[in-house]
């Protein structure tokens, strides 16, 4: 399987004023694409209907060489938070997540870059992983500094690239070299 990552983002100029951040993934997955000539898809969604057409869109046949999900939202406790969206509708759960998308997550990397989405019960975490059919799902315990978690979700990317997605092998890299910021953000593999 060809390397390539899509990424979904949330539109973060939608959220509470003192809650908004400038970081926007896009430049990290320009570094990613240069340093590992890698595809990336970058879309940024604020609605239910906008992630619904992205995950459909996304299963088309010209995207199965794209190995790596890469979900950046608010989030909270196996959820994540759809900032376009009033207030009750906004949640999207991880159960929500694996309807919607419909198997396009199959044998695929997903990583929730995201605050609390992998809080909680690991059940629901291994649930939506047999659901999806997903080979991996990776995010964050904890809140997250947003330049900590960028810098984590790069060393993640780089080490899924570099083992060639054998997870032993980066679950052991991660925490050899990246133990303490893992902690810190609470990533778990």
């Amino acid at each position: 399987m060809k390397d390539g990552i899509i990424c979904i983002e949330t539109e973060w100029e939608h959220t509470v004023k003192g809650n908004r951040i400038a970081l926007h993934t896009e430049s990290l997955l320009s570094f990613l694409e240069k340093s590992w000539n890698c595809n990336v898809i970058y879309r940024r969604v604020a609605t239910k209907a906008e992630l619904q057409y992205y995950l459909d869109r996304f299963r088309n046949v010209e995207y199965g060489d794209y190995s790596i999900f890469y979900l950046s939202f608010h989030g909270d406790t196996h959820s994540i938070s759809l900032e376009g969206e009033k207030r009750d509708d906004k949640i999207v759960t991880l159960k929500d997540l694996s309807i919607m998308a419909k198997g396009l997550f199959t044998n695929k990397f997903v990583h929730f870059s995201s605050c609390r989405t992998l809080l909680g019960s690991s059940r629901e975490i291994e649930n939506f992983k047999s659901d999806t059919g997903a080979s991996y799902v990776s995010g964050y315990t904890k809140s997250v500094d947003g330049i900590l978690s960028a810098i984590n979700d790069i060393a993640y990317f780089d080490q899924i690239f570099r083992y060639k997605k054998k997870k032993a092998l980066v679950t052991t890299s991660m925490e050899k070299y990246y133990l303490g910021l893992d902690e810190k953000l609470g990533f778990k593999i």
